[in-house]
């Protein structure tokens, strides 16, 4: 099984991942759109990912789509930006040796490369180029760029070291001085820095906030050159994050309290709008005189749902154009909007070119789902309903680039008319790329379905909180053909969700021969903000019944395809807590598990993880920074934790574990492992060099065949033959 595992492997590691898409321009009353589509693939032999830029031509009335030859990109460059006109292209490219510095490289179209040594500016330490700060943004006029970078700091020196000379920091007694950071794949991040780059002279600026402030998703204030309101040669607007009175793990966390605010030439800052928000993806509208931005809560659950927020320019006036929703609200065309969630944020370009209007993508029920807001009257249009996710990754002109993809079929990129607050019924559809027939599953594979928990919610406000079900696998079988191996996967975080989206690890078992079932319990993304909130304070409890009455559902449902004998379970992280509980809880229905970095003991996890909010928040506590639980707190997160139910845990456990874990420490899964192999439970323990996703390809490719060689170890029986890939659907 080993080799059919491998084999099964390398096809879906090659499918490729829209890392960024944009359109470079259009033409002929956008009846010409030049495309750019930025693709992730796995490289198995590299053990590294591989980023390709591909251009691609789309004509009205054409069906054949130019398409130009790929561009490998450099693995060292960190940050891409092209400027409005088209005419630059800067990038901010990491040394090829340990001791080489950063440095921004700028290309014209005309060929000319110019270089900037940031190392030897002094100004700052490492450019920021994670998913929470970072930016790289030309100026109006295209002649200065803003980034986010480390503060700059002396080294610290032993008190033995010799005197500083004349000039230098005295830094001795500092050696082993420690830092706050941002906790999980944040951790050389603790306090930024705005930073200019005159692209004329090659000067580079650098400007700390107040306040302990911590800068990121910077922009200059259109206008003028600079675009600043008063003073100043140029001002920007960004997030500034709070670090007072200490960190708090920032990926994944939307509930952390950020100020938006502007900085101009002259140092002048000003926090913008109210204060005591979580605030992100600050927007401008092309005629700068409004900025749209999300703002979320602070405290409680890490994500939630967003109000969508504008402030007129340059007035300040601030006012919600999308409030919180707390189930659902009217959306003309469809489908139905549940409010503004999710990981993506708001594209970069998402507005009208005449500031009326602005698009988004939001999770809607099980799938991403595109919408427009008007400016005015706040009224909310969508794609119409669809049984795939739609993504909008730019909107320029009178177009739109989306991405489509669902369980059974890899992303492709389409281009559509720009969707408006009074869509029309018919919306023309041009393909930009084509999905590999040797990629996709039938379409038949994919079964949505919504339940109801019949047993009451604590909380009776909570207990029509509608669960979404996602099924991968065959509706089916030919007769006489044996049933499927079922493998239930519960989502991390517990506020996230699944979506009727491409994984390659999902699509790797079900080539594979195995079913595949996706409950969102309630807490989940995707059905409001009531959502959300039925979960915390019910933790071990309501998640843990919600997805066993998914998987008692699917085995009804698919009674003629899926075998009651072969349920495994597969989770990671909150996931990763649910399968454990759901394994000791029926030990009758699940026959083996796999659990990548799970939470197993709250009250332990409380003093060790980088958020520890979540462990008061998810068991129904209040938190403050200075809070320190009392025993019958700590008793309360024990009991619902799965470290306290092993007792009737009997199926075998694989963990698999990242040692670079910040947010669950590897110490979780190893008492368990402890605890089970003291309980003479079957149980295996891989230790990876790896932060919580897991998502190196080295070793995402060793947890997907050890997880697949665990099942078949322990009684999962599938096809002789992988199941076949099937002709894509345009």
């Amino acid at each position: 099984m080993l080799e059919r595992a491998l084999e099964v492997l390398r096809e879906v590691a090659g499918v490729g991942e829209v890392k960024d898409a944009r359109i470079v321009s259009t033409a002929e009353a956008d009846r010409e759109v030049l495309v750019e589509v930025t693709w992730s693939t796995r490289n198995l032999s590299t053990k590294e990912r591989t980023f390709t830029t591909h251009n691609y031509l789309v004509r009205d009335g054409v069906s054949d789509v130019v398409s130009f030859p790929p561009i490998t990109l450099d693995k060292n460059v960190l940050l891409r930006r092209t400027s409005p006109s088209g005419q630059l292209t800067a990038c901010v490219v990491e040394g090829k040796a340990s001791n080489e510095g950063e440095h921004i490289t700028l290309a014209s179209q005309d060929g000319l490369l110019r270089t900037y040594d940031l190392a030897a500016t002094e100004k700052h330490g490492k450019v920021y180029a994670d998913v929470e700060f970072s930016c790289l943004e030309f100026s109006p006029n295209e002649t200065k760029l803003v980034y986010v970078a480390e503060k700059k700091r002396s080294k610290g020196k032993s008190f033995l070291a010799p005197p500083p000379k004349n000039g230098e920091d005295d830094t001795r007694g500092q050696e082993y001085d420690h830092y706050g950071t941002w906790g999980e794949q944040l951790e050389e991040k603790s306090e930024s820095v705005v930073c200019i780059l005159d692209l004329t002279s090659g000067a580079v600026l650098a400007h700390p906030l107040p306040d302990g402030l911590c800068a990121g998703q910077l922009s200059f204030v259109p206008g003028r050159e600079g675009g600043g309101v008063g003073g100043g040669e140029w001002a920007v607007v960004g997030v500034g994050f709070v670090s007072r009175p200490y960190r708090l793990g920032l990926i994944y966390c939307h509930n952390r309290e950020s100020h938006l605010f502007q900085l101009d030439s002259d140092g002048n800052f000003e926090v913008l709008g109210s204060v005591g928000y979580n605030i992100r993806s600050p927007r401008w509208s092309p005629d700068g005189t409004l900025l749209a931005y999300l703002r979320s809560g602070v405290g409680g659950p890490h994500a939630k749902v967003a109000q969508l927020c504008v402030m007129q320019w340059p007035s300040r006036q601030e006012r919600v154009l999308i409030d919180m929703v707390g189930r659902e609200r009217e959306c003309r065309g469809g489908p139905v909007f549940r409010g503004v969630n999710g990981e993506a944020g708001l594209p970069r370009r998402c507005w009208a070119p005449d500031s009326a209007s602005l698009v988004f993508s939001s999770i809607a029920l099980d799938c991403i789902a595109t919408f427009c807001v008007d400016v005015q009257s706040g009224e909310i249009s969508g794609l119409g309903e669809s049984s795939v996710s739609q993504r909008v990754w730019d909107a320029c002109g009178g177009v739109m680039l989306l991405e489509v993809t669902s369980l059974w079929q890899p992303p492709q990129l389409i281009v559509v008319p720009r969707l408006t607050p009074s869509p029309p019924p018919y919306r023309k559809v041009q393909q930009v790329t084509r999905v590999s027939a040797a990629s996709s599953l039938p379409e038949s594979y994919c079964t949505r379905w919504t339940l109801t928990n019949p047993d009451p919610h604590p909380n009776p406000k909570y207990s029509d909180i509608p669960i979404p079900v996602l099924y991968l696998g065959p509706p089916s079988l030919p007769q006489g053909s044996p049933k499927r191996p079922l493998i239930v996967i519960p989502h991390g975080g517990p506020h996230s969700a699944f979506t009727n989206s491409f994984s390659a690890q999902l699509a790797f078992f079900a080539r594979l021969g195995f079913c595949v079932l996706l409950p969102n319990y309630r807490g989940s993304l995707g059905v409001g903000q009531d959502g959300v909130m039925s979960l915390p304070g019910h933790c071990g409890d309501v998640d843990v019944a919600d997805v066993h009455l998914a998987t008692r559902s699917c085995l009804e449902r698919f009674q003629d395809v899926v075998d009651e004998k072969q349920v495994f379970l597969v989770g990671g992280s909150h996931g990763g807590f649910l399968v454990t509980h759901l394994a000791a809880r029926h030990p009758d229905t699940y026959k083996a598990v796999v659990s990548r970095n799970p939470v197993t003991n709250i009250a332990v996890m409380v003093g060790t993880t980088d958020i520890r909010d979540w462990c008061f928040v998810e068991t129904g506590h209040d938190y403050h920074y200075g809070l320190v639980p009392d025993a019958a707190t700590l008793s309360q997160m024990a009991s619902v934790s799965p470290m306290c139910h092993l007792d009737t845990l009997t199926a075998p456990l694989l963990l698999l574990v990242g040692s670079e874990d910040r947010r669950v420490p590897p110490s979780q899964a190893v008492m368990l492992h402890k605890m089970l192999l003291a309980r003479g439970v079957t149980t295996r323990l891989q230790l990876y060099p790896d932060n919580h996703a897991l998502r190196k390809v080295g070793v995402e490719a060793d947890t997907l065949i050890h997880s697949a060689l665990w099942f078949f170890s322990h009684g999962a029986s599938v096809p002789p033959t992988p199941i076949p890939a099937s002709a894509p659907v345009s």
